[in-house]
């Protein structure tokens, strides 16, 4: 029983998934953290950001689906962004809906951070490799969607 464990506990190590993507991810969010700190955002906040400027503004239920974020999740940062002047909400079409846009501050605010995101960018792509980037891409688009 002892050494079969051992074997399946070997196999996970070398083969999951989970925590392969899971490491990258707190890798890749470290270094994106560390650049934006600068302008008091986190890699979740730019994302956010850039993603309401793409698409001129959203419902949260839309962000959370392309984004593949939980609702508490974009709550915590919405609730920031909008104490912040950053994000706004706008009415919807009825009384339960709302969109979030970005306000001039958020779109100042995104601004101010592109010279660090680019840094960091930078960063991220010398510690992927052009392979490890192509194959991120190529998944994530169609995860996402755009």
């Amino acid at each position: 029983m002892a050494k079969q464990l051992k074997q399946t506990a070997d196999e996970i190590a070398l083969a999951c998934l989970a925590s392969r993507t899971r490491l990258l991810s707190r890798v890749v969010t470290g270094i994106y953290d560390d650049a934006l700190r600068n302008v008091g955002l986190t890699s979740a906040q730019m994302t956010i950001l850039v993603a309401l400027e793409h698409t001129g503004g959203v419902q949260p239920a839309a962000l959370c689906e392309a984004l593949k974020l939980d609702k508490s999740t974009l709550s915590r940062n919405v609730d920031r962004m909008e104490r912040n002047g950053w994000i706004e909400k706008s009415p919807g079409a009825d009384a339960r809906s709302h969109s979030l846009t970005l306000t001039d501050a958020g779109r100042d605010k995104l601004g101010e951070a592109i010279p660090y995101w680019r840094t960091a960018q930078v960063m991220a792509e010398e510690t992927l490799g052009k392979g490890g980037m192509d194959t991120l891409y190529k998944v994530s688009k169609r995860l996402r969607g755009f």
